[in-house]
């Protein structure tokens, strides 16, 4: 399987892990795009402006770069 399409399969089963966590707490999220690692990630239900948002971004920031062994980048994104 080439890095690219590798990097997907790991980056939405560590979205899905946490995705529960956060479903629990009445949010949501979901990975957009990921190219030059970069990771465009929605927050969504309790998540949109909820003033605790960064740090869950961050969060899934450091799980992802644990998960690739390498630094990605995560932004909020919203669907066109």
């Amino acid at each position: 399987m080439p890095n690219s399409e590798r990097d997907l399969v790991v980056i939405n089963d560590a979205i899905q892990s946490i995705r529960s966590a956060v479903q629990s707490d009445g949010g949501d999220l979901e990975l957009l795009s990921f190219e030059n690692d970069i990771a465009r990630i929605q927050l969504g239900g309790a998540c949109a402006g909820c003033h605790m948002a960064g740090q869950t971004l961050g969060g899934i920031r450091r799980h992802l770069t644990e998960q690739l062994g390498r630094p990605v980048r995560v932004f909020p994104a919203w669907k066109d």
